[in-house]
């Protein structure tokens, strides 16, 4: 047992690798920082190029530029302006649609997203107001993918089951009578 001994004691008192243990603990969690840091950047850029797009293309509906049959450039337009979304025209669930102002109805229900797990798209009404006075939701769903898949950095975000994850865009406008 002493040949075995005197090995074990000198592994035990020799300080060399020391900072070898700390690299290996340390290096992981700043790289998981850096990593989430870095996919939650993109994330909230993708996020404002889809509300800055969106805006843009209610702009237009509320000149009056697009109706109700202008659907497709009204898709085009969002998808023209908004960069970092991949395959932007399949995967984008545009509502366009008034609110009754007495009841309210219809602003606490979640918005509707293209699930690509089951290639479904929801069916949505895109109703711009025919001149008269009334308050118009447009709601713009995105499915996207991460950036960076191994953070979960997205993991409480609500996803459709393929990997990808929803951008949601609002916007409320009241149309002016012809």
């Amino acid at each position: 047992m002493t040949w075995l001994a005197t090995p074990l004691r000198r592994f035990l008192r020799s300080d060399r690798g020391t900072a070898t243990i700390e690299f290996v603990i340390g290096i992981p969690l700043i790289l998981a920082f850096l990593f989430s840091a870095i996919d939650y950047g993109t994330v909230m850029l993708r996020q404002v190029f889809l509300d800055r797009s969106v805006d843009i293309a209610v702009r237009q509906v509320r000149l009056g530029a697009i109706t109700g049959n202008d659907f497709q450039e009204f898709r085009a337009m969002v998808c023209r302006n908004s960069f970092l979304i991949s395959d932007c025209e399949n995967s984008i669930a545009i509502e366009l649609r008034p609110i009754d102002t007495e009841t309210w109805a219809g602003l606490d229900t979640p918005a509707q997203c293209v699930n690509r797990a089951e290639n479904l798209s929801p069916v949505l009404a895109f109703t711009p107001s025919a001149g008269q006075q009334q308050l118009m939701l447009i709601r713009v769903c995105a499915v996207v993918d991460p950036f960076i898949r191994m953070t979960g950095m997205v993991l409480g975000m609500p996803d459709d089951g393929s990997g990808g994850f929803f951008l949601v865009s609002r916007a409320a406008f009241a149309n002016e009578p012809a």
